[in-house]
């Protein structure tokens, strides 16, 4: 326990916010028990921050998830958890209820599932104000909204928008204002920056930094990228399989890990410019062969309130050729995923037209579903892309059946569930989406895509939420099929480590334009646009959890983009 003194007199010990003691969680399957939390002891006091590390699965998101009892009911919790020296499974509902959002509240790691998609932001930030105190005014909520707003850097008048007109670090903020909303003295963020490019990331990271220190809050932040950890957290707790293997300072962990899978984490995080996290041998980037995927000035407008309209892409031109793997990165808002589905046919361009395999695509829907076998879309969110109800076989399977594709159906199944590196297959027939951690729910997405043996991947952020050991496998996988299948791809991505590790060529994306183009090493080492620059500079190094060296230039481009019509999509 740590000693507060308040207002110079009181030297009383205080509880730490948050003791875990002996903690355990087991979850009922029809796989029989499954131990997911094993005997986990942990302390976080006020203005202190503890990273919680760990792969997908090994328990990090139950353990904090406990904190509230936000557990489903086939979870059984064991152990002390003490919230402020009370302790939580010893609580009524009506007093769990009352600490929840007033004592401690939780920064979900996907924004759009929990933002109600019909409701304006100022709504949702408000309601936990109504629901906890209730003697506030009308007046007095918006008052406390605007402050939230103005906390958090969003413009009071975006209090009137919807999650879609949003951009992903923009509804990431509105979480942690809701969060903030009944002044908790714990925050739980879980994951809060997987899937927001570098800038936004290290906008939401000094955040929370500065909203810890200013307030004296204790803050507990979950995620699998010890660069994102150090660089906000002061302590840091390693999660193997259920149990804390290693607990110490950011520093000490980071540069001296201990524990072989501390060591693994730290390793495996990909340095750009460094040839080690370099996985394919230079290739010529200009063969002699056309195209397989070609984009000609394309342009997508979409209609705005007021009877405008906002560019969302805007004369793009880029192509990928067989048996290459080309990166498309861009922060959020930058139009990418608007470009993706375009090159789908998902969204017809306002301008320009897509060529694939030389033809123009075409418009009918029969037409389309034949061309959709041969390019297949890889979606960044696993949860949106699986129907909780059908089990994995189903999910993998369901292609198959559309596309009639002929052959063994459980043969076709297995094989694709091995190339995701789900093995033994037969063991995930069965399973449904939430029994499976993150990392293996985009398994199965990949699964899907793979199932019908396509031409060309479209990956719009294919291991944003994966740890980074399964993230080397599935990048792994991707370049195998190239070497076996001869399958092009083309990433859409925000991780620039991602585009060192297995591009040939990179594309920058900025306001719906490409403004940079070249090999890897042109792109990444000797950048040409200030844009490109900027993205460098974000990204957090391995070692420190500190942006890189190169300098961030004051302009435009470090600027959040207001609005992605790309978003609308749910892609």
């Amino acid at each position: 326990m740590t000693t507060h003194e308040q207002d110079g007199a009181d030297t009383t010990p205080r509880p730490p916010l948050l003791d875990m003691r002996q903690v355990t969680v087991d979850y009922q399957s029809r796989r029989g028990t499954v131990p997911a939390v094993r005997g986990v002891d942990l302390t976080v006091d006020a203005g202190q921050t503890l990273g919680l590390a760990g792969e997908s699965g090994c328990g990090k998101s139950t353990l904090a998830m406990s904190v509230l009892r936000l557990l489903p009911r086939s979870a059984h919790l064991g152990g002390d958890i003490l919230l402020d020296g009370e302790n939580v499974r010893e609580m009524s509902w009506g007093r769990l209820r009352a600490v929840r959002w007033a004592s401690a509240s939780v920064v979900f790691q996907g924004a759009m599932h929990a933002l109600n998609p019909v409701r304006p932001i100022g709504e949702q930030i408000a309601e936990p104000l109504r629901l906890h105190r209730a003697t506030t005014t009308p007046a007095a909520v918006r008052t406390r909204v605007n402050e939230l707003l103005d906390q958090v850097e969003l413009p009071v008048a975006r209090s009137t928008a919807y999650p879609h007109e949003l951009s992903g670090g923009q509804r990431q903020r509105v979480m942690i204002a809701m969060a903030l909303a009944c002044s908790p003295r714990l925050i739980i963020a879980d994951e809060p920056t997987t899937a927001l490019d570098v800038i936004v990331q290290a906008q939401v990271l000094d955040l929370l930094s500065r909203l810890v220190t200013e307030r004296q809050l204790g803050l507990l932040m979950i995620s699998h990228d010890l660069s994102v950890l150090a660089a906000c957290c002061q302590r840091l707790a390693v999660m193997y399989q259920g149990r804390i293997v290693e607990e110490g300072p950011s520093t000490d962990v980071v540069r001296t890990p201990t524990h072989p899978h501390s060591i693994a984490l730290a390793d495996a995080f990909p340095t750009v410019g460094d040839p080690a996290s370099r996985l394919v041998t230079p290739r010529d980037t200009t063969p002699d062969t056309p195209p397989l995927l070609e984009a000609r000035g394309v342009s997508v407008t979409f209609p705005s309130r007021g009877g405008t309209t906002t560019r969302a892409v805007s004369d793009a031109t880029l192509a990928v050729h067989p048996d290459e793997i080309v990166a498309l990165v861009g922060q959020s808002g930058s139009g990418k995923t608007t470009l993706a589905r375009t090159l789908l046919g998902l969204q017809q361009p306002t301008a320009g037209e897509v060529r694939f395999d030389g033809r123009r695509l075409p418009r009918s829907a029969r037409a389309l579903r034949a061309y959709r076998r041969q390019a297949q879309l890889v979606l960044q969110d696993p949860t949106g892309a699986l129907n909780p109800r059908h089990s994995v076989y189903e999910a993998v399977a369901e292609g198959l059946r559309i596309h009639r594709v002929p052959g063994d159906e459980t043969t076709a199944v297995a094989d694709a569930l091995s190339q995701a590196e789900l093995r033994p297959p037969e063991e995930f027939f069965t399973a449904l989406p939430h029994e499976l951690s993150g990392g293996q729910r985009q398994r199965v997405v990949i699964a899907g895509a793979l199932a019908l043996r396509p031409r060309l991947l479209i990956a719009d952020e294919p291991v944003a939420s994966l740890d980074a050991s399964v993230r080397g496998e599935i990048l792994a996988l991707l370049l195998g099929l190239r070497v076996d299948l001869g399958l092009s791809t083309l990433v859409i991505t925000h991780d620039l480590g991602l585009a060192w590790n297995i591009a040939d060529r990179v594309i920058v994306m900025y306001q719906g334009r490409i403004v940079e183009e070249g090999t890897v090493e042109q792109v990444l080492l000797d950048p040409r646009h200030e844009y490109t620059r900027t993205l460098l500079a974000a990204v957090p190094e391995p070692l420190t959890g500190r942006a890189g060296a190169t300098p961030a230039p004051t302009s435009p481009s470090r600027q959040e983009p207001t609005e992605d019509p790309s978003e609308v999509t749910g892609v």
